[in-house]
């Protein structure tokens, strides 16, 4: 959880002037990019209120916004915002932006414990939201860079950033040499990839208007076990649509643990979204590659334990350098067997 700047007291001021709703209930809710809370109000009406960190300015809050009701229109689960008394669809306290939601009553669940039938409702509201998206009017999502971490530059650059850990990682005297493997191992896959003409060849992939951070971890489920809302479009953008997948499938799967993949599962997934939206052959061959890449660059989950101490994020971090050491040894069987889904449907 972010830092906070509210509490129960503000709370209950803040939503009465800028929403003129009684506040009888806060609760505290565990949340990523945000703080949040389910408030009750005097009538027994449930909300949700989101306080975002400061990096998060009105464009970026804004596009949610649209994303949504754009998604509304089209009949996709997601959830409501409730407007200001002013007609805005947040306010401000203390720098930071501060949206209320009508509260969805539902199940979460966790990483790595998808069933099939979980995966193939996953893949079909993927394709849905893709295609509807198809006509949003705005131009407010940010535009994916196809190219990072393709060039000699930019691997030398991630390579930096590892390097640089490992001297931090010294000064641990609890994970630090777990820590100081396995980026040592991340630097050997971004040199291995470096000289791996293949990831220099990927072009022609399908880039689209998607969610950006869709997983298991944003939808509520009902009684039922059936997707009820899809949540936080924060992150919406145009992306590589295999990416979108790769990431999607790999946190729902329960046999995901440890890196792993599945990939009869893998292409059960695709094949479901295929069924909504369309993908290349160039997507199927170079699924594998544009994930690694993006998971092997990164240094988030070690670089916030370093400077926070904060065990979830170690936790992180050394997952996907589970996904890296799988991915770095089972990319071509993946590719070959993603490319068998195009003779199936010749």
């Amino acid at each position: 959880m972010i830092e906070k700047s509210l509490n129960k007291k503000i709370i209950k001021a803040e939503v009465k002037k800028h929403y003129n709703l009684d506040i009888d209930k806060i609760e505290v809710i565990n949340g990523g990019n945000a703080n949040i809370y389910k408030l009750t109000d005097i009538h027994n009406r449930k909300y949700i209120l989101k306080e975002f960190q400061s990096k998060f300015n009105s464009k970026m809050i804004l596009k949610e916004v649209h994303v949504i009701n754009h998604l509304r229109q089209k009949g996709l689960p997601v959830p409501e915002y409730i407007p200001c008394t002013n007609n805005q669809n947040y306010f401000e306290y203390n720098g930071r932006i501060i949206i209320l939601q009508k509260y969805i009553e539902g199940i979460t669940k966790d990483k790595y414990t998808g069933e099939i039938k979980d995966l193939l409702e996953s893949a079909k509201y993927l394709g849905l939201i893709i295609n509807a998206l198809e006509d949003y009017p705005y131009d407010d999502m940010f535009k994916a860079n196809i190219n990072k971490f393709k060039s000699a530059q930019d691997i030398d650059e991630s390579i930096a950033k590892h390097q640089a850990l490992i001297l931090l990682a010294e000064k641990d005297n609890i994970y630090g040499e777990a820590i100081k493997r396995d980026l040592i191992d991340k630097i050997n896959f971004l040199n291995e990839v470096k000289q791996n003409q293949t990831f220099q060849a990927i072009t022609n992939i399908t880039i689209k208007k998607t969610h950006g951070d869709y997983n298991v971890l944003q939808f509520i489920y009902d009684s039922n076990d059936n997707i009820k809302a899809i949540l936080d479009f924060s992150a919406s953008g145009e992306l590589p649509i295999a990416w979108e997948i790769a990431r999607s499938y790999n946190y729902m799967d329960k046999e995901g643990k440890n890196g792993k993949f599945n990939t009869d599962n893998l292409v059960l997934y695709i094949e479901e979204f295929m069924k909504y939206s369309s993908l290349t052959k160039e997507d199927l061959k170079y699924l594998p590659y544009i994930y690694l890449i993006q998971v092997l660059s990164s240094t988030y989950g070690y670089k916030q334990y370093l400077n926070t101490g904060d065990l979830n994020m170690l936790e992180f971090g050394r997952e996907r350098t589970n996904i890296c050491r799988y991915l770095i040894k089972n990319k071509e069987n993946i590719s070959k067997k993603l490319l068998e889904i195009l003779r199936k449907t010749v």
